[in-house]
C-alpha cells in the first residue's frame, strides 16, 4: 500500500469516526435524553461523551501528524 493509499483509508476512518462521534454525541445530549433518566446514570452518559469527543479530537490530531510525516 502506498502512502497516498495509506492516508487516505486514515482520512476516511477519521471522517466515519467523527460522524458515529456526532450522532452519539446528539443523540445523548442531555437535553435530547428521556426526564426519567437518573441523575448518576445522565452523569456518566456525560462522562462517556466527554470522553468519546477527546478521543475523536486526539484522533484527528494523530492523523494530521501522519500526514505531516509522510508528506516530508
Amino acid at each position: 500500500m502506498n502512502n497516498e493509499v495509506f492516508l487516505d483509508r486514515l482520512e476516511r476512518a477519521y471522517q466515519m469516526e467523527e460522524e458515529m462521534a456526532g450522532t452519539l454525541i446528539d443523540l445523548c445530549h442531555p437535553k435530547a435524553l428521556p426526564e426519567d433518566i437518573p441523575v448518576d446514570v445522565r452523569k456518566r452518559i456525560q462522562t462517556i461523551l466527554l470522553s468519546i469527543k477527546a478521543d475523536t479530537l486526539r484522533h484527528k490530531d494523530i492523523i494530521a501528524e501522519a500526514k505531516k510525516r509522510v508528506s516530508l
